[in-house]
């Protein structure tokens, strides 16, 4: 019984491990509106009886606003079955449960560590052609990524995935699947439109509206319940800001009073309404273009912004 246990095993290793993901090789950063190349270093080791009609599926990470599945220009290279292009898997292909591909790298892998995770997605593509893969197979495959990104500055935690048709996300393998998920840190796109948007930090701080001038009302809001801040524990949370102008100047309105005090609305949230062009006492002619601004304690020495950091948070007033 123990020598039949020992085969089962010994057969299950041997069927394990059919794709490997080496490494992904992307820029540090990249351009607002201008093509990016990523490339997936991949390995295929078919150790058993072989494949017949597979596809090599891979995966990524991409806000929504890129529409990456409709621009991206996915190729790939081997080194015994020649090159080819890569396709977005239909809607209508079962990844397992009923799930389209997307939804169900989503259920499994998560996004990352990555916040606002409904501005996400998970980009999936399949070879255009299928293979008859036989016993004994070792190849190396690179699949190579044009990504055009939106307007928009962003930050994100980038993500990849390298599977098969023929497996999908099967666990028979236990921890040795045969498929390979990958996240990296942060990617930034700047020179782009508008603020960050940022998905790798905890979202301490809000602006409703999104867009607005300074002669419209502002909410900004502070959730301390996100991650832990120097502000934990801190009974009155003030708004600390400066305000840049179109003629240069810079006006200071970091005090701690009872008009700069944020109430609590929910739980430990609190919030400040303000009318931009009175709270910074503008003159007539002059405009807004900017507001940095922390969160602090009465004594305005504890301060929160950006990223739980020691940087202000920045919102630019737009034309509407």
């Amino acid at each position: 019984m123990k020598n039949y246990t020992y085969g089962i095993i010994l057969f299950l290793l041997l069927l394990a491990g059919c794709v490997f993901l080496d490494g992904v090789d992307q820029p540090s950063s990249a351009k607002a509106g201008e093509e990016m190349t990523i490339t997936m270093h991949n390995r295929l080791d078919v150790a058993d009886g072989g494949r017949s009609n597979v596809r090599l599926i891979i995966g990524f990470l991409a806000p929504k606003s890129w529409a990456a599945a409709a621009s991206a220009k996915i190729t790939y290279t081997t080194t015994s079955y020649g090159n080819g292009k890569m396709v977005p898997v239909p809607a209508s292909v079962n990844a397992g449960g009923g799930l389209t591909w997307p939804a169900a790298l989503k259920n499994r892998f998560g996004m990352g560590g990555n916040y606002m995770t409904d501005d996400l997605e998970w980009v999936v593509f399949w070879t255009e052609q299928a293979y008859n893969v036989p016993q004994g197979v070792k190849d190396k495959i690179d699949v190579t990524m044009v990504i055009k990104p939106g307007p928009e500055n962003i930050q994100f935690k980038t993500g990849y995935f390298l599977g098969t048709s023929s497996e999908g996300l099967s666990d028979v393998f236990g921890a040795n699947n045969v498929y390979k998920c990958q996240f990296k840190d942060c990617f930034s796109i700047t020179g782009g439109q508008g603020d960050v948007i940022d998905f790798c930090n905890p979202q301490l701080s809000a602006i409703t509206p999104g867009v607005a001038t300074d002669n419209d009302f502002l909410t900004l809001s502070f959730d301390p319940e996100v991650v832990p801040t120097a502000l934990n524990g801190v009974g009155n949370i003030y708004f600390c800001a400066k305000g840049y102008t179109n003629d240069g100047q810079v006006l200071d309105a970091c005090v701690q009073t009872d008009d700069s005090k944020l109430k609590s609305y929910t739980g430990k949230k609190s919030a400040i309404t303000i009318w931009p062009r009175a709270y910074f006492k503008m003159q007539d002619g002059q405009t807004l273009t900017k507001i940095e601004y922390f969160f602090t304690d009465a004594t305005g020495t504890v301060k929160v912004g950006f990223g739980n950091t020691s940087a202000p948070f920045v919102y630019t007033f737009k034309c509407q």
